[in-house]
Parts: C-alpha cells; sequence; structure tokens
C-alpha cells in the first residue's frame, strides 16, 4: 500500500537536486555582478547619501554585459560603450525576455536569505507537477516495489514494479538553462509486465 506516497519520497530527490543546480547558476551570476560592480564608475549610485542603487544597477549590468544594440556602420551587433540611464536604454531591454529574466534573477538575490524562500518555492513548484505525472497511474490504494530513481546530465527516471503485475516509469527531461529557470516536464506509463 501507499504506492505514491512511497514513490514520491523517493523521487523527491530530483526536485531538491534540481534546486541545487537553479540556485548555484543563479549565485555564479551574482558573482558576475559582484565583480563588476567592484569596478568604479560600473554601478548606479543613487542621488541621496551616496548609496549604491543595487535595484538598478543590476538592470545596467544586464544591459552593458549581455544586450547587443546593431551598429549600422559596422553592420554588426555589438554590446553598448555607455549607458546614460535615459528612458530609452532603460526600455531596450524590455523585449528581451532572456535578459529581462536574469535581471529579475539579480534582483531576487538583493534580499537577505534569497535562497531560503527561493528554494521552497521552486522545490513546491516542480514537486506539483512530478505530482501530477505520478498520480496519472498510481493510486496510495496500490503497492510499489524495486523503486528506483537514475539521475543522468539532461535527466532523470523512477521506475518501481506496481502490485507485482505493472512497469510504472516516469521521465523526467532536463529543460530550460541559462536563460530560464530549470525545471522538468515529466512523462509517465504503466505496462503490464510479461510473464513468463
Amino acid at each position: 500500500m501507499n504506492a505514491l506516497d512511497n514513490i514520491q519520497n523517493e523521487a523527491g530527490v530530483i526536485v531538491d537536486q534540481l534546486a541545487d543546480r537553479q540556485i548555484a547558476d543563479m549565485k555564479r551570476l551574482d558573482d558576475a555582478f559582484q565583480e563588476w560592480l567592484a569596478i568604479d564608475g560600473n554601478a548606479i549610485v543613487g542621488r541621496l547619501g551616496g548609496q549604491i542603487d543595487l535595484y538598478n544597477s543590476t538592470y545596467k549590468y544586464i544591459y552593458m554585459t549581455h544586450f547587443r544594440v546593431y551598429n549600422l556602420e559596422t553592420g554588426k551587433y555589438e554590446r553598448p560603450t555607455t549607458y546614460n540611464n535615459t528612458y530609452e536604454e532603460r526600455s531596450a531591454m524590455g523585449y528581451s525576455k532572456d535578459l529581462m529574466y536574469m535581471v529579475n534573477d539579480l534582483r531576487t538575490m538583493i534580499s537577505s536569505n534569497w535562497d531560503v524562500k527561493y528554494r521552497e518555492l521552486f522545490v513546491a513548484a516542480n514537486m506539483v507537477k512530478l505530482n501530477r505525472a505520478l498520480g496519472k497511474y498510481i493510486t496510495n490504494t496500490m503497492y510499489a516495489q524495486d523503486i528506483h530513481v537514475t539521475t543522468g546530465g539532461d535527466g532523470a527516471e523512477v521506475t518501481a514494479i506496481i502490485n507485482g503485475m505493472f512497469k510504472f516509469k516516469a521521465f523526467g527531461t532536463l529543460c530550460g538553462g541559462d536563460i530560464q529557470c530549470y525545471h522538468y516536464r515529466y512523462r509517465s506509463s504503466l505496462k503490464g509486465i510479461k510473464r513468463q
């Protein structure tokens, strides 16, 4: 009995590993941002008190290091060389979801203990998708044995024998990456075991 609960507990390892990977990538982005901030003239300084404006500096960082503008003279896309904090510059990246996602990640990391709350939300969201794939074929009235979780570079697989008669498989394919938040897309199947 409790097949669904048992498989969910075993498969939760996948989501934990995924959360670790996502947070590590975000911290790498923040490390590069902090190095860039340390260079004189890069950070935006607030008008009152001369404090660094981290919120707006995140936008400037992505604008100066990742955004590309088409240069009519050279016929190539190039990174901007200046940032004057004008309306045009502040709205230039608004059409790029990828770059705005990076800005939002950096802004998320401004608050203290961001990783604890982020991890909690990330795991909850991915567990909902995993549980949906598992619950498609399995209930707690069934019995599960030989539960195996296998993870690889870009995916994961959960297998189990259900009620001694069925082979259950759930595949998680890694999606996302540097541009967007990592997540798995899940597919599951339940097939009868051939008796010999």
